[in-house]
């Protein structure tokens, strides 16, 4: 299946809404399986992935989001509060060493693999 990218992410749950553009990056899925992994297999919803400039604007990211390089996800895991999703993130090594964001009067958790260190802030 060529929209399968793991065994629990397809690619259209990446893909940017207004206009389909998608980067592929494994280090994120991965990252990701190992969440659904540590939060005892519970599904992971993708709110948001990859996002064109246009689209990022338009949902009030900020300038030079990881999400325009691919790097990042919003999620919700339905049955779990965002600060616990952002506790189970921190013990992802990819995530720890990345971006954590918790949105609680939004309900989601940003997490993504940035390089250069971590990052960590409440929406």
């Amino acid at each position: 299946m060529k929209d399968r990218l793991s065994k629990n992410f397809r690619r259209s749950e990446f893909e940017c809404p207004c206009c389909g553009k998608f980067i592929e990056n494994s280090s994120l899925v991965l990252a990701l399986e190992r969440l659904r992994d540590e939060c005892g297999g519970l599904p992971i919803h993708i709110l948001s992935g990859t996002r064109c400039e246009a689209w990022n604007e338009a949902v009030g990211g900020v300038p030079g989001s990881k999400h325009l390089l691919g790097l990042a996800a919003d999620i919700v895991i339905r049955s779990m509060h965002p600060v616990e999703v952002a506790a189970k993130a921190e013990i992802v090594p990819a995530f720890s060493h990345g971006g954590v964001g918790t949105y609680h009067h939004r309900g989601f958790v940003h997490v993504d693999v940035r390089r250069g260190g971590p990052a960590r802030w409440d929406g």
